[in-house]
């Protein structure tokens, strides 16, 4: 059998390969030390929401990470959402809102004011900015926007040009030195050159983008849309359109024939819309519906009597009462109040509680009436209501012989416990995806609880309760939460003080 002899081909294929391998090692080296600085920088936001999938680049990286729900966002950070995908991000107060098929660039502002700068290079963005906020600078192909305290706008950049609707408040406009502003319900376009340019479009001041709508009524709620019409004559008409997903297939419904208002029926839940013309979508956004009725009201069940003994010297507040109402999802806490008659224009008790029940010392002989109203965040808009009221009777007796209802004094450590393992009970293994049950949880002497709501996140639940949407890892230890990006609607998560 003849040798075989080593051809130059065999030579050029080994030197790609030790090339190429080379080349991995280096890439992967210089990925690896950037993500060790990167722990080392401040962050400048956190992700509330990843709807599919979203994307970050490190300016000086190479590969694109795959970001979840509550990951800190840095710096010199490239985000983009792919397709049928959307994130929100909170910056300082301002909340980001990144539509599908958009990219971003997160940097210092060279105002040296540590404000953070957002390039939109590609795509569409909505900007939140709170009222305790100094609002955001936006950089679109050159022109920057400066949104304020308690603005609402919506900004684009394609093929085109940009263009930037103010949905609520004002933003002042700078290209090329020139600062103009931006009042509500009106909008800038440019093309690429900087001049102006005319575009057919609607910007919806109401709902206002990622609102949160309290509704205090058992029923669903009418939801006014309303917008102006730009470059748009009088016989051109709109379509609006609603889901409660990202695809418009879900609770899917169409209002066709709309000039510049629509009223739409939507319960409790997180709602998608798109407003359009013809084919084009003129604007689109989000909103989240939250039941503020009165809860429904468990103990003490209505006219109920009790009685309990009372010695000489004794106080007439001796013994106690429990009292316990439905949940509401979203609520921080809840407002009840006693009072010996129903009109509660002077209520005799009225205490805040974080949880769906509290413990009193019985008020004293006669008939008692009490209710119960959800307490939410300042930031959601319209107002939350009392329950109906309920009646019990209360009798002091000095005849020992009489029978006396005991009500067992419950301490607030063995209350929080008995209500984790009630719930852990309830939640389905599909609800769970057939992960193992978690061990107990070590349970504090006073705790709060939160019900998880349709798009809601670890890291908007920490801002509601603690100010800071960093503090999300209180939850996640208080709960033995392994994965803070897998969270389902329904679950009820302590929330440590």
């Amino acid at each position: 059998m003849s040798e075989k002899k080593f051809r130059p081909i065999d030579l050029i294929v080994l030197v790609v390969f030790i090339f190429t391998a080379f080349l991995g090692l280096y890439l992967f080296r210089q990925d690896l030390m950037q993500t060790i600085e990167v722990r080392d920088m401040e962050p400048a936001g956190i992700i509330v929401i990843r709807n599919n999938v979203v994307q970050r680049r490190h300016e000086n990286r190479v590969i694109w990470d795959r970001i979840f729900v509550d990951s800190p966002v840095y710096p010199g950070d490239l985000i983009r959402a792919a397709q049928l995908s959307s994130t929100n991000i909170d910056i300082d107060k301002n909340d980001i809102f990144l539509n599908e098929n958009t990219l971003i660039r997160i940097q210092q502002s060279m105002t040296g004011n540590g404000k953070f700068l957002v390039e939109l290079q590609e795509g569409n963005l909505s900007v939140t900015s709170s009222e305790d906020s100094e609002g955001l600078l936006l950089d679109l192909m050159g022109s920057q926007v400066q949104t304020g305290s308690g603005s609402v706008l919506n900004a684009s950049v394609d093929e085109e040009g940009i263009a930037v609707q103010v949905s609520e408040g004002t933003a002042e406009f700078v290209v090329e030195g020139k600062a103009r502003e931006i009042t509500e319900g009106s909008m800038v376009a440019l093309d690429k050159k900087g001049a102006e340019r005319k575009i057919t479009a609607a910007v919806v001041t109401r709902p206002v983008s990622n609102a949160r709508i309290l509704n205090n009524k058992n029923e669903s709620m009418q939801i006014t849309f309303s917008w102006n019409r730009i470059n748009l004559d009088n016989k051109d008409f709109l379509r609006l359109e609603t889901a409660s997903d990202l695809n418009f297939s879900n609770n899917y419904s169409v209002f066709d024939n709309l000039f510049n208002s629509a009223k739409v029926s939507l319960n409790a839940g997180l709602w998608h819309w798109k407003l359009s013309y013809e084919d084009k979508v003129l604007s689109k956004g989000q909103f989240t519906v939250i039941d503020s009725s009165g809860p429904a009201l468990l103990s003490p069940v209505a006219d109920t009597t009790f009685r309990f003994k009372q010695t000489e010297g004794a106080s007439r507040d001796q013994g106690q009462l429990r009292f316990q109402w439905a949940d509401r999802p979203g609520a921080s806490s809840y407002l009840i109040e006693i009072n010996d008659t129903p009109d509660f224009s002077s209520p005799k008790i009225s205490r805040e509680s974080v949880s769906a029940s509290m413990i009193f010392s019985q008020p004293g002989a006669g008939v008692w009436f009490w209710r119960v109203k959800p307490v939410f965040v300042s930031a959601n808009e319209g107002e939350a209501v009392f329950s109906s009221s309920s009646s019990f009777r209360v009798e002091l007796t000095k005849d020992f012989t009489a029978p006396a209802i005991e009500i067992p004094v419950i301490s607030e450590e063995k209350a929080a416990q008995s209500r984790v393992e009630a719930i852990r009970s309830s939640v389905t293994t599909a609800a769970v995806n057939n992960a193992a049950r978690p061990a107990p949880i070590p349970i504090p002497a006073r705790q709060r609880f939160h019900t998880i709501l349709r798009g809601e996140t670890l890291g908007r639940i920490s801002r509601q309760y603690y100010g800071d949407p960093m503090q999300w890892n209180k939850i996640t230890d208080a709960n033995n939460i392994s994965n803070p990006d897998i969270i389902y609607p329904g679950q009820i998560f302590i929330i440590p003080f």
